[in-house]
């Protein structure tokens, strides 16, 4: 009863300022704005010396639709072409996002973060409400249903089932002139009369689980701060397992012997003096801990960190620095363990006013997708997708830049560039489980612009070059190149030519793989800001040695753009 009052309350005050918020539009703006586009595209490719990698002649037309009404959006958009045709309606997921003076509202489906120990950007479908009534409070409530009834399906094994799901919450923050001081609570349940009695799978238990966080932050003394926050979650694994003796929460929670409680905690100070800034933090995540208003998170975690920023020689050097340190297994109950001291290293400094360099060094564990510059310059197909290197826990990486601003005068402009990247991994690299225990790979490139801009006219060219190194068992391999690029324009700016021209060659070991040279031209113009053209080619020779033999393959591709915009209704009604 006192959950559905709760629903039934949400959804009286969202619909009723909902529709406040509709008479107080009225008069002022119009209630209906339409706004989308259309775009035709057309790609003819030829190629020589090898089969075609695609259809001679290729055309898509895609258009979207956007209805605006009283805040509602409504989007449509479709695709079609010689390959395939797609549709896409919004109306298997909808949402409105309607305010009203400082309250805010998410009806359908919507995502709230509270805490990442409570409800952390879990999807629901329903209500919730937020809104700041002066300069001290915050609050947010919701509730919807986290999860639908999946029934269990032998023919799709990727299908998780699952029952429904309910859940609520709300947040409530209180500020003051030192300080603040915040709680969270979360409530999620399943309901196992979703799901058929005979046909629930083996492994499939209805779970109940309640979570709540009290974070605050103070100014202990002048410049000196702290803040924490501490997070506890009871989980019933099994809603039918017997109940447990009474711990006067039955009112809130069902404690069962299938019932655990965690808890999570995080603490840190931070001291700022003059233009340094000082911190240091904790966080320990209990094993096992987990809550149903996350679809993930991380346990049986403790880390610690440092971190320092600042500034010297007048904000000339700005300085920052993390170090940290990370280990699992925190009880001793596993089998294996896991620590791991993490550092990353930043420093910026303006040499003069047109001169600037920036230096980045980490070895914290990521996950890192490396496009090489390559796989760009000799991309023939703008819309082919190109393959790229996923690497995962990097070990070490760096990164220097430099930016030497030649000359910025209201006519010429003129600028040099450098940057160069580092990355040395061990680790899964592209999906495969190859272990890399001294893969390096290098990137550089040096970039010179000019530019006059009477003339509207650019000129550019850059040098660029990539070394890569994946063990001792596979052959290193280097590419390396010019591009000298061009663009100018024509008839009071209106039209854009631009063209470019670039060579590169790739060795492995010190032996010539392949050279490609490629040159694109195109131009493009835009026409009462709602008609815009685009036609671009790429004429692409590659050669390269296989079995001491030389193959050269050449390739051509055109394609010519045309996208129209629009947009109605969208301008404010006159005042009567």
């Amino acid at each position: 009863m006192k959950a559905r009052f709760f629903i039934a309350l949400l959804f009286f005050i969202t619909l009723s300022n909902t529709f406040s918020q509709q008479l107080d539009k009225i008069g002022k703006e119009n209630p209906v704005k339409i706004s989308g586009g259309l775009s035709f595209n057309q790609t003819a490719y030829s190629a020589w010396g090898m089969e075609s990698r695609r259809d001679p002649y290729r055309y898509i037309l895609s258009g979207n639709l956007n209805f605006d009404v009283y805040g509602m959006a409504i989007p449509v958009s479709f695709t079609y072409s010689n390959q395939d045709f797609n549709y896409n309606q919004p109306f298997n997921q909808f949402s409105i996002s309607p305010t009203y003076k400082w309250l805010n509202f998410q009806l359908g489906y919507g995502n709230v973060s509270f805490s990442p120990y409570t409800l952390g950007g879990h999807t629901f479908l329903g209500a919730a409400v937020s809104g700041s009534p002066n300069d001290r409070w915050d609050f947010s409530v919701m509730y919807g249903r986290l999860r639908d009834a999946v029934l269990y399906d032998e023919e799709n094994q990727n299908g998780e089932p699952s029952f429904r799901r309910m859940g609520y919450g709300f947040k409530t923050e209180y500020r003051h002139k030192t300080g603040n001081i915040g709680v969270t609570l979360f409530k999620a349940k399943d309901d196992p009369s979703s799901y058929k009695s005979d046909s629930i799978p083996e492994g499939l238990l209805p779970q109940d689980n309640l979570s709540t966080s009290v974070y605050f932050g103070q100014e202990i003394v002048s410049n000196l701060t702290i803040q924490s926050e501490i997070g506890v979650s009871i989980l019933t694994t099994n809603t039918n397992a017997e109940k447990a003796a009474n711990k006067g929460t039955d009112w809130l929670f069902n404690s069962r012997t299938s019932t655990s409680s965690y808890w999570a905690g995080n603490f840190g100070l931070n001291y700022q003096f003059k233009s340094w800034l000082f911190g240091t933090s904790y966080e320990r995540i209990g094993p096992e801990y987990r809550t149903l208003g996350s679809y993930y998170a991380n346990n049986d975690l403790e880390t610690m960190s440092l971190n320092i920023n600042g500034a010297l020689f007048n904000s000339k050097v700005n300085i920052g620095g993390n170090f940290g340190t990370q280990r699992n297994n925190i009880d001793g109950e596993n089998s294996s363990d896991m620590s791991n001291f993490n550092m990353a290293l930043n420093l910026n400094w303006i040499v003069s006013k047109k001169v600037n360099t920036s230096f980045n060094y980490s070895n914290f564990r990521s996950y890192t997708v490396i496009r090489d510059q390559f796989e760009v310059i000799n991309q023939s197909d703008p819309l082919h997708q190109f393959d790229t290197l996923n690497y995962t826990q990097l070990t070490d990486a760096g990164n220097l830049s430099v930016n030497w601003n030649i000359s910025g005068s209201k006519k010429i402009i003129q600028n040099l560039n450098l940057n160069l990247n580092y990355q040395q991994t061990s680790d899964q690299q592209s999906d495969q489980a190859v272990n890399n225990a001294n893969s390096q790979f290098w990137n550089g490139a040096l970039g010179w612009n000019w530019g006059n801009k009477p003339l509207d006219l650019r000129l550019g060219f850059s040098a660029n070059g990539s070394y890569s190194f994946a063990g001792n068992d596979i052959p290193s391999t280097f590419t390396a190149g010019p591009t000298i690029s061009c663009t100018k324009g024509f008839l009071d700016k209106k039209i854009k030519a631009r063209t470019s021209v670039s060579m590169n060659q790739s060795r492995s070991d010190n032996i010539v793989q392949s050279t490609v040279i490629s040159w694109r031209l195109g131009a493009s113009t835009t026409l009462n800001k709602s008609h815009s053209i685009n036609l671009s080619s790429a004429l692409m020779n590659r050669q390269r040695k296989i079995e001491a033999e030389d193959n050269s393959i050449t390739e051509l591709t055109v394609t010519l753009t045309y996208a129209y915009r629009f947009s109605a209704f969208n301008k404010k009604t006159r005042k009567n």
